[in-house]
């Protein structure tokens, strides 16, 4: 079997792969004398299956002319299959979803993508030549005179996604299972799954969403039981053995088989519109991506599993065994001894459900690395969103995931460190590691060189008790950081390094608004001049805040003294506002800092938490604009108008520096209800004609532009290293990646993009095109730009770094 062969075959039998791991492992415990692991699984596959056998077999023997919108899909495919696939896209996203936002995820977008996941399995039954004869199936139904026709018809929908689309097919295929699901899946008697409705909003706003989630039961069988989903497939877009088909159109391109877009969630009238434009540099940068190869560090992977095997601390929490909840108080306790123990029970809550999503987002993960362990090169498809920033396709373990699931990466192919590769290892070495103020790239160096013997030693023998565990900001980076660090100290230059490098933009965002606005104080603040030593612009915010503390504080007459007072008390450090600082320039709100600050250190120990966080979102919401000032204007001057012509219904169209056109148009989604027998669920579509929402249009357009043009300058930057030479990239958004040979390169290079697209007006020429697009609209000019000079980007060592 050759490599193309292995890789349409591991596209289309994804979910068979995950049947056999479960048999194997199911096969080895009973063979052992052990206690079988997927019990949990097994009785729900059963269940689950037998349900779905029961439906089909109504479906075909039923006398009803017209079948219900599921049922020539539920036909389709075995119910085995369907059990597998349902079962499996509940688990990934259950976990998942709570992993990364803490909550059960909604039903109605759920029920899309089983539904979808179900269509492309019809694709792959198509590629392996066992499509079921769907008109045979359901000619069964009806012996009229028309009988054949209409099951022709039946399976012609079936394979057509306009009819999919048109009748909301998935929606209605994916609600089914989820309601057989909840129906059907059970364990010792009890139900696996569990559907609530949550509230949001407050007044006349308030809606309803459907969820669904793992019974208590469950989730607590499956935390103490977590290999239980290593036996279960993982997610549908996993890495590939050979490179992705290259990007030639906006859907021609990636995986071989599967079914992408280059652009993801696309309105039809953005679509339309790239079409007319030329996307050379967008397809290049993108296909540059993706045709990098990586393979799984071993290493990292064996400590990785012996770690999680033996239950080691090593995964950002402090415990994995859950805590009690404290009983509640009674009504006449006293009530700061109430509001203590809320926040405790909230804590423990909130801990137990962390512990429950990372055990089983760690089963899926190794289990994907496991999967493509001893592949020679494996490779990440790319797919950009409406702003063209690119991200790779498979999750859990990727170039741009977390620590965890990078330090899990290394270039397939290694290059010789050098001296100044040698540098720079050095340098990562310690941003991996240090979390605390910039500091120049020669104490970083020092820092490495005196602790060079620690790190050998904690490079030797890294799962036990060590400081770095604590100490490190990513500590599984960090690490792979010290085995190369290593390799280096044994082999000198010629060591061939096969890690990722990355520099860090300084604050990116802002760096993005102060060099459209020329801005002198914001770009002393973000490193986009040169200076011995690198700027702060977090603790620069931090020093402005405590300034303000401080004035309130000794107010006696101000409201906010005694907030002020109990803050102080703490250490209000760049941590405190780091978040809210970065966010700002892509439109954050002072109501979002407040739930990020609300539960954070040293909030959450103030007597009132929730005073305490309304008060230092505000502080913070008027002094980040000190530090950058002509970025606030900016903000100000593009959020009016995108108010302006938000009220005359109309969206904002602009071009980025790649030529990639930009559609940010917020409209108010279309409701449409749809019934089936089970219940009646609403969805919310795109729809081109309804009129725009002017907050959410408002909101948006800072952090649209920003972004369209931080993925503007990472794609210019990746296609100039590309005729360079240069072939295996890492790229975040605001992070750029490369061989540590090829840093200095990546460093001129990128400085170079930078200024050559703010060398042009840039701030005037997005008014142009707004003029052009919208004539006779008065829109104002732009804030008078700064006496920046731009051109000292190209001499600042600390701009990305």
């Amino acid at each position: 079997m050759n490599d193309i062969e292995r890789q349409l075959k591991r596209e289309a039998d994804a979910f068979r792969d995950g049947v056999r791991r479960y048999n194997q492992s199911r096969q080895y415990q009973l063979a052992t004398g052990t206690k079988p692991v997927a019990d949990l699984v097994s009785s729900c596959l059963k269940a689950l299956a037998d349900g779905i056998l029961d439906v089909q077999l109504a479906l075909k023997t039923a006398q009803s002319p017209k079948p219900p919108k599921y049922a020539i899909a539920l036909n389709s495919i075995d119910h085995e299959r369907i059990a597998l696939i349902t079962l499996s896209m509940l688990f990934n996203t259950i976990t998942s979803s709570e992993f990364k936002k803490g909550q059960a995820p909604p039903t109605t977008g759920l029920a899309y993508d089983i539904g979808q996941r179900l269509r492309l399995e019809r694709i792959h039954d198509g590629i392996r030549g066992r499509k079921v004869d769907i008109a045979q199936q359901m000619l069964s139904r009806n012996r009229s005179a028309h009988a054949g026709r209409r099951a022709a018809e039946w399976a012609r929908k079936l394979d057509d996604p306009h009819d999919w689309a048109k009748n909301f097919r998935s929606y209605h295929l994916g609600h089914k299972l989820i309601v057989l699901a909840v129906g059907f899946a059970r364990f010792n008697g009890q139900p696996v799954f569990e559907l609530k409705t949550v509230l949001e909003g407050s007044g006349k706003n308030i809606t309803t969403t459907q969820t669904i989630g793992l019974t208590t039961s469950a989730a607590d069988w499956i935390a103490n039981h977590p290999s239980t989903l290593e036996f279960m497939p993982g997610p549908v877009h996993q890495p590939m053995v050979i490179p992705p088909r290259p990007w030639v159109s906006l859907d021609q391109g990636g995986y071989l088989a599967t079914p992408l877009n280059f652009v993801k969630h696309q309105p039809r009238s953005a679509r339309e519109l790239l079409e007319s434009v030329g996307l050379s540099p967008v397809f290049s940068a993108v296909n540059a991506l993706q045709s990098t190869a990586f393979r799984v560090n071993n290493r990292i992977y064996r400590f990785m599993r012996h770690a999680w095997n033996t239950n080691n601390l090593l995964f950002g929490l402090k415990t994995h065994t859950f805590q009690p909840l404290p009983p509640e108080l009674p009504d006449d306790a006293d009530p700061k001894e109430i509001r203590k123990r809320k926040r405790e029970r909230r804590d423990a809550f909130s801990l137990n459900s962390k512990i429950k999503a990372l055990k089983a987002v760690m089963a899926f993960r190794l289990a994907t690395a496991e999967g493509v362990l001893d592949e020679a090169h494996i490779y990440f498809p790319h797919q950009v969103d409406y702003r063209s920033r690119a991200y790779p396709v498979p999750q859990l373990m990727n170039p741009q995931s977390d620590d965890i699931g990078r330090s899990l990466l290394m270039y397939e192919e290694g290059k010789p460190l050098g001296e100044r590769g040698a540098y720079w290892l050095a340098i990562h070495l310690f941003n991996c590691y240090w979390k605390g103020k910039q500091v120049s790239f020669a104490e970083r160096i020092l820092w490495v060189r005196q602790h060079t013997d620690e790190i050998l030693d904690f490079a030797a023998d890294p799962i036990r008790p060590h400081r770095f565990w604590n100490e490190a900001d990513k500590p599984w980076m960090f690490l792979a950081a010290c085995l190369e660090w290593a390799g280096y100290i044994e082999d000198g230059p010629n060591f061939r390094s096969h890690l990722p490098i990355s520099m860090d933009g300084s604050c990116n965002g802002y760096q993005h608004l102060s060099a459209m606005g020329r801005d002198p104080i914001g770009g002393r603040a973000t490193n986009l001049f040169p200076f011995e030593n690198p700027q702060d612009i977090y603790q620069e915010v931090a020093d402005a805040v405590i300034r303000r503390l401080q004035r309130d504080a000794a107010n006696a007459r101000s409201e906010d003294a005694e907030a002020a007072r109990e803050l102080l008390a703490f250490a209000i450090d760049r941590e405190v506002v780091k978040h809210a600082t970065m966010t700002t320039p892509y439109g954050v709100t002072r109501g979002t800092i407040y739930k990020q600050l609300v539960e954070s250190q040293p909030v959450s120990e103030c007597s009132d938490p929730k005073k305490c966080a309304r008060y230092l979102a505000k502080v913070l919401e008027e002094c980040i604009p000190e530090v950058a000032v002509e970025a606030g204007k900016i903000m100000e001057w593009l959020r009016n108008i995108a108010r302006i012509l938000a009220k005359m219904n109309r969206g904002i169209t602009w071009t980025t520096p790649t030529g990639f056109r930009v559609v940010h148009a917020c409209r108010k989604p279309k409701t449409a209800r749809i019934k089936t027998k089970d219940g009646t669920f609403v969805i919310y579509l795109e729809d081109e004609t309804s009129k725009i929402d002017i907050r959410k249009q408002v909101d948006g357009i800072v952090a649209h532009l920003v972004h369209s043009f931080d993925a503007a300058h990472m794609m210019l930057t990746t296609n100039r290293l590309k005729a360079e030479g240069i072939h295996h990239f890492s790229m975040v958004h605001d992070s750029f990646g490369v061989h540590a040979a090829d840093v200095d390169l990546l460093h001129r290079i990128l400085r170079e993009e930078f200024v050559r697209i703010y060398s042009e007006p840039v701030l005037q020429n997005f008014l142009n095109e707004q003029r052009a697009a919208h004539p006779g609209v008065d829109l104002p000019e732009p804030p008078q730009t700064g006496n920046l000079d731009i051109r000292q980007v190209l001499s600042s060592l600390y701009f990305f770094a």
